[in-house]
């Protein structure tokens, strides 16, 4: 299995292992890959508490500022992105949280945003 800090050359190569790597080892049996059939795409899904969440990672230029927000009433996302954070903390990432549904930081000479967004329903 590639594992997500392995070093790779493209930002793309990252895309598999951020879920079946890193996102599977935080929250294991939550996490499910899920193909779309309407051609939207392949979401990395947390389900916590029947809220289904979906955890997109995507390339960005900056790192965002470190505001401290919560999500708006949701404790279970702050819960979800608290828990990516504390994982890059374990493994000695240094990381910003903004508006309380992005995480940013460094690594391999890329800098990555992970975005947590809640579903109304699983993705079709």
């Amino acid at each position: 299995m590639r594992k997500f800090y392995d070093s790779y050359e493209y930002f793309w190569e990252y895309e598999y292992p951020f879920g079946e790597d890193f996102l599977k080892t935080i929250f294991d049996n939550n996490y499910q890959r899920k193909y779309s059939l309407i051609g939207d795409g392949i979401y990395n899904i947390v389900i916590i508490d029947d809220k289904i969440y979906s955890i997109d990672l995507k390339k960005a230029t900056t790192l965002l500022t470190n505001d401290g927000k919560k999500a708006f009433r949701d404790a279970v996302k702050d819960q979800v992105v608290e828990q990516i954070a504390e994982k890059l903390k374990q493994d000695n990432i240094e990381y910003t949280v903004n508006s309380g549904k992005f995480i940013s930081f460094k690594y391999n000479n890329f800098i990555f945003k992970i975005e947590v967004v809640k579903k109304a329903a699983m993705p079709a």
